[in-house]
């Protein structure tokens, strides 16, 4: 088996997006609704115009000539002439790296926005690059280690190499292809995309001084604050249509970026564990999420140092707790013996910082309560388990217009507020402060991050109720939900609104323009409590392409690496089942049963064509229970591809990707 890592080295345009990528750093500019320019596919990055300056292109349009790909097609002369850099340095990217007009400050500042600048050595090889056409991977394949490059894609088609193991965001490929996007458990976000998700919040939050600005995070918590529908019939879909909106704001920076869950249930037992123990502030006894809570960092403290206003006895006690994280902000001062209220300048200034490190925590959060009350009802899984049981759809979310009243689901919804807002422990040292936190108000409760996260989860056991009830609902689907142009009926759908709920998910990218004969992924490790908790998986074929051929069919293994046309099937527990295509040879002329070319078209809304690449789900849920019984927390996926006479079908199965997706007991793929 080849060694990708030796047999795959950087093209010249990884190495250019590798630059801009560390030169933007955690910066989340956009430009022109692009977070990162530079990530898109090349032919698109060619013509890319930066409010009407070519980036990759001389200021007068022209493209860099295209460099020949030897001397051999003309003279020695003829290709010095078109590797001059010359057109490479008028490019617009160019200037804009070496802060030249108009990215002098002028009318831009220079590239790349809120990032570092890129060093003189750096720009010349992205001008050289830009001078040669902007060459992807491919043709850069014709000057350096074409035959072995070549090898190493036979391998891959193969199945002889692994896969390596996708490691950017989950929702990466469904925005390349317009594909249905995830939204996850945030407790099994990676790291990338919890820091995509928390760069989001900020860069919303940067525009809160601004009242009418509807790209600020502020702005959207109040239209919970003004317009919220509670206690009736309207709850479930007013909050979908609200969720939806503000998710698109957030895509507007990052389209990779979703609202994840918060699966409260699933944390009811370790919840009450420390209700008993974890008293130490009074009523402030809850947990929430990792990804809500807060902790003090080297760059935190560094700020507070340069700030002034806070003693060298808190800074030192400060970094005693580097290193930990709190659920809520008083036990992080509590663990650092800070006395709050002493030094007001101090604590407004630590707290600010806390913000910054982690833009998903709220000061105004002291999760918990009596014990013996939260007791009574926070919720188990089985309590949502019966909650989804009941058939009516008022008496499941909320009553009807003519009989209001709340329904199961927000009841336990209303706890959850009051539960993970809790009692400011400190509002008897400063009386001016709120006594409650943000969650248990509805004018406040959506300036709390992890509103998002509760409302979400509730948003998702209304989807899990619909695919249990498809003719049930609301009997209002004409109402409009204000403040938008929604209807109730716009929110029936989730799949329609672009997005599926998800557990967890590894994905494998692979090369749609060559057709796999079989294909193996990196064996690549799953979350232990997803390993244990989750009650569906799938092995997801993305955009699968028709194809003008007889049929075939795609046999489906777990952790066989090996797998061919011999591997058995009967008694096999590593195997998870097989999919069929149907298809056949094309009629029509020339390009009749071509894969349709992506839309372009912005205000063409008519349904894609039937041949648009779609999706094979594969249930994987009894071959992972065989694998996990037998001590499996590493997961590969093998696919083998024959033709109806079991030989191996080798210009059969193009896709963009293949990954293994897990769900929870009330998420499910089907929607």
């Amino acid at each position: 088996m080849p060694d990708l890592s030796e047999a795959t080295p950087p093209s010249r345009y990884d190495r250019f997006r590798a630059i801009m990528d560390a030169a933007a750093g955690a910066s989340t500019a956009s430009y022109m609704s692009h977070p990162r320019f530079w990530t898109l596919p090349l032919p698109e990055l060619r013509a890319f115009e930066l409010y009407g300056i070519p980036m990759m292109r001389g200021g007068d349009g022209s493209p860099p000539a295209a460099k020949p790909s030897s001397c051999c097609h003309g003279s020695c002369d003829e290709h010095a002439a078109a590797a001059s850099p010359g057109n490479g340095d008028n490019a617009g990217l160019i200037k804009g790296l070496r802060g030249q007009y108009p990215f002098d400050g002028t009318q831009f500042p220079p590239l790349p926005w809120g990032g570092k600048r890129v060093s003189e050595a750096d720009i010349a090889f992205i001008a050289h690059w830009i001078t040669d056409g902007c060459p992807g991977p491919d043709e850069d394949k014709l000057h350096a280690g074409a035959a072995q490059a070549s090898a190493v894609t036979r391998a891959l088609v193969t199945g002889d190499a692994p896969h390596a193991l996708f490691t950017g965001p989950t929702n990466q490929l469904a925005h390349d292809s317009g594909g249905v996007r995830a939204r996850k458990n945030v407790a099994y976000l990676s790291d990338e995309e919890l820091r995509r998700l928390r760069a989001a919040i900020a860069q919303m939050k940067s525009l809160d001084a601004y009242p009418q600005d509807e790209r600020s995070f502020a702005y959207w918590a109040r239209i919970h604050a003004n317009q919220c529908q509670h206690g009736w019939e309207q709850f479930l879909t007013w909050h979908r249509a609200y969720l939806y909106g503000f998710e698109k704001q957030l895509q507007d920076i990052d389209p990779t970026v979703t609202l994840p869950y918060w699966d409260w249930a699933a944390d009811s037992a370790n919840v009450k564990a420390s209700l008993e123990d974890m008293g130490k502030v009074a009523n402030d006894n809850g947990i929430v999420p990792a990804a809500y809570r807060c902790w003090i960092d080297e760059d935190g403290l560094r700020k507070l140092t340069d700030g002034g206003k806070v003693s060298a006895e808190v800074l030192a006690a400060l970094r005693g707790i580097i290193g930990k994280d709190f659920n809520s902000g008083a036990r992080l001062f509590a663990a650092a013996k800070i006395s709050y209220g002493a030094a007001p300048e101090s604590d407004e200034a630590i707290k600010s910082v806390l913000g910054d490190i982690n833009p998903l925590f709220d000061w105004k959060r002291w999760p918990g309560g009596n014990a013996d009350l939260i007791f009574e009802a926070y919720p188990t899984p089985d309590d949502v388990e019966r909650i989804l049981e009941i058939e009516s759809f008022f008496d499941f979310a909320s009553g009807s217009r003519g009989n209001q009243f709340f329904g199961a689901l927000e009841t336990i919804h209303n706890l959850i507020h009051n539960f993970s807002g809790g009692k400011n422990p400190f509002s008897s040292i400063v009386p001016s402060e709120q006594p409650y936190g943000d969650m248990q108000d509805p004018g406040t409760t959506a300036f709390d991050p992890i509103f998002w996260g509760h409302h979400s989860n509730c948003d998702r056991l209304w989807a899990e109720w619909q695919r249990r009830n498809p003719s049930g609902g609301p009997d209002d689907p004409g109402d409009v939900l204000p403040p938008w142009n929604f209807t109730v009926a716009d929110t029936a759908s989730i799949s329609r609104l672009g997005y599926e709920y998800m557990m967890a998910a590894n994905m494998f990218v692979t090369n749609s323009a060559v057709p796999l004969q079989r294909f193996q992924s990196a064996a690549a490790p799953v979350h232990p409590k997803v390993v244990a908790d989750h009650s569906h998986a799938e092995i997801r074929l993305h955009a699968v392409q028709y194809v003008t051929r007889p049929g075939f069919h795609i046999r489906a293994f777990l952790n066989t690496p090996g797998a061919t046309v011999e591997t058995p099937t009967r008694g096999n527990p590593n195997y998870v089942g097989m999919v069929s295509m149907f298809t056949g040879v094309c009629v029509g002329g020339p390009g009749h049963c071509d894969v349709p070319e992506p839309r372009t078209a912005r205000f063409d809304l008519r349904p894609r064509p039937h041949k648009t690449p779609g999706n094979f789900r594969i249930d994987a849920t009894e071959a992972v229970k065989r694998l996990k019984a037998d001590g499996a927390t590493s997961f590969s996926v093998n696919l083998v591809v024959l033709n109806t006479d079991g030989t191996p079908a080798t210009d059969a199965l193009k896709i963009d990707a293949v990954s293994l997706n897990f769900f929870d007991r009330f998420s499910r793929s089907r929607q």
